[in-house]
């Protein structure tokens, strides 16, 4: 059989020009040093890509660069989980913010560093299990006792609270971003408690990140960030088109080679995957002769 040449998409077969070295440095955080959690259909690299798109994510958004970068200045050491692309872009999406606000909730992402991480773990309140009581119905907020549970987003969403109090000059309840922006992922302490970690992290100054030439940055790499998520989905996509296909050949070929001949009488030798290449039956009588063996 003729061998089969498959041609494979590498990435580096992949223009050079598509990784934006400048933007990965300027994002770019160390990971932490939180032990790696088991892999879960919410948190694998499949679902939640720092830098990337998830399945699900709405990519003829505008909002998509903006939601990638919010992910990708999370600061990881805050949850052994990811956030997720798609559930930060519909949180933005229904808070209906300017550009420029998102761009302040990126530069206090930007800010925030395993200083801040540490206190925040140890500070956030969690919610005990409540007593059980006919009529009651548990809720999923109930039921969260250990910080990893929590969902990591509620740092970004708080961070678009705190530059929407700033530059609205608004006074709404937490109840209102709780159940609009969040729709009760999290509950008011939470939002209430990192807020507080967050404003004392950066000392309650706000208006040294509203700087134009800040924001202007900002703005800039937001649009870097959904750039290079669709170019990652797009080379993802192509490569995982191209694995599948030489997956399905090299399946082909090694089952039509690996099928063991069975032998048809004693002595025949055996060929196949696995097999040793000698005769089953030893030539005992002619060996004995040799040796001199008594018989």
């Amino acid at each position: 059989m003729a061998p089969c040449n498959v041609s494979v998409v590498t990435p580096r077969d992949i223009d050079d020009e598509d990784f934006d070295l400048e933007y990965f440095s300027r994002t770019y955080k160390p990971l932490s040093n939180l032990p790696t959690p088991p892999p879960s259909s919410r948190n694998s690299a499949s679902c939640s890509p720092i830098i990337g798109v998830d399945d699900d994510a709405d990519v003829e958004s505008t909002l998509l660069g903006p939601a990638v970068h919010l992910v990708n200045l999370h600061p990881p050491s805050a949850s052994i989980s990811s956030p997720s692309v798609s559930l930060v872009q519909a949180m933005i999406t229904r808070a209906d913010l300017p550009l420029e606000t998102i761009a302040l909730a990126v530069c206090i992402l930007d800010s925030l560093d395993s200083k801040f991480s540490r206190k925040w773990r140890v500070s956030l309140p969690l919610a005990t299990p409540l007593i059980n009581k006919r009529h009651t119905i548990t809720t999923a907020t109930s039921l969260i006792t250990h910080i990893d549970s929590v969902s990591p987003e509620i740092i970004i969403l708080t961070a678009l609270v705190i530059a929407f109090k700033f530059t609205e000059d608004c006074h709404e309840p937490t109840q209102y971003y709780a159940s609009d922006w969040g729709k009760g992922l999290w509950t008011c302490d939470q939002i209430n408690t990192t807020e507080r970690c967050i404003m004392e992290h950066l000392g309650y100054r706000i208006l040294p990140l509203c700087d134009k030439a800040i924001i202007d940055d900002a703005l800039e790499d937001m649009k870097r960030a959904g750039k290079m998520a669709l170019r990652e989905r797009e080379t993802r996509q192509t490569l995982g088109g191209a694995a599948a296909e030489a997956a399905r050949i090299d399946v082909s070929h090694t089952r039509s080679i690996s099928v063991p001949v069975r032998p048809g009488h004693p002595g025949d030798a055996v060929f196949g995957l696995g097999f040793q290449m000698t005769p089953i039956d030893s030539p005992t009588d002619e060996m004995a002769m040799e040796l001199g063996t008594p018989q």
